[in-house]
């Protein structure tokens, strides 16, 4: 059974609608600005100690080392002579010794240390400031109606469906049906480093002349030429998956 869908119908034309509806808004006129330059005070006005150094000068001096001095030595004299040999009395002379002085060199200070106050001036730097000139104000804006065009489409006459019967249809197909499971079985297989392109030529020859599509004959082991040695293999009941000895002794290559 099949169903018959007939289309609906429509017929097209034009019309207007109000995709947006008119409204009554308001707009910010943005503030105006202007530059005024005017002087910022950075750093006032301060004071600061200003300590002056005491002034030194080396003069030359000389320093008495030790004091001038009278020592007494004894002496004779005509007075303890006349007394004779045996007398006790005993005469002492008088010796001046100079005083000793060395001259060096000394500081002497000339000003000592004062301090004075200085006044450091204020400090003023000149900037650019913006100000406003004319404040922001609101302004009412009207807005219309936002009018499209459309296509539209209006439905003349509605899908309609039936249904109806149709005949089956059958095809003659040979199927292949296998018994039993697959296995895992052994067998001796070309090693890669036996390999020819030659060898691979003759199989592809071969399986091209027994109805096989092995792809083009270029004695490379490509997957057509792989995929036509594996259903060659299977329909003969041979192990597929490698080139084995058993598959080309079956394809008479190999004795």
């Amino acid at each position: 059974m099949r169903l018959e869908v007939t289309p609906a119908e429509f017929s097209r034309g034009f019309k207007q609608v109000v995709t947006k509806e008119g409204t009554k808004t308001f707009r910010v006129q943005p503030a105006t600005y202007k530059e005024i330059e005017e002087q910022v005070l950075v750093k006032p006005e301060s004071t600061r100690l200003v300590v002056e150094p005491a002034q030194y000068e080396e003069v030359e001096e000389e320093v008495v080392l030790e004091q001038a001095r009278t020592e007494l030595e004894p002496c004779r004299t005509s007075g303890a002579a006349a007394y004779g040999a045996a007398s006790a009395v005993f005469g002492f002379c008088a010796k001046e010794i100079p005083a000793r002085t060395r001259t060096i060199t000394v500081t002497r200070l000339v000003k000592p240390e004062t301090t004075r106050t200085e006044i450091i001036p204020a400090e003023y730097k000149t900037v650019t400031r913006k100000v406003v000139d004319q404040p922001a104000e609101v302004v009412p804006v009207e807005l219309d109606d936002e009018i499209d065009t459309l296509e539209i489409a209006e439905l003349v006459e509605p899908a309609q469906t039936r249904q109806r019967e149709v005949p089956a249809e059958t095809m003659d197909v040979s199927v292949r049906r296998y018994e039993g499971r697959p296995t895992i079985v052994a067998r001796q297989a070309v090693c890669d480093r036996d390999l020819t392109r030659d060898m691979v030529r003759n199989i592809q020859t071969r399986l091209a002349s027994l109805g096989f599509s092995p792809g083009e004959i270029d004695g490379l082991p490509g997957p057509n030429t792989i995929n036509a040695l594996s259903q060659y293999q299977i329909e003969n009941g041979l192990a597929s998956g490698a080139i084995t000895i058993e598959a080309m002794q079956s394809l008479g290559l190999m004795d």
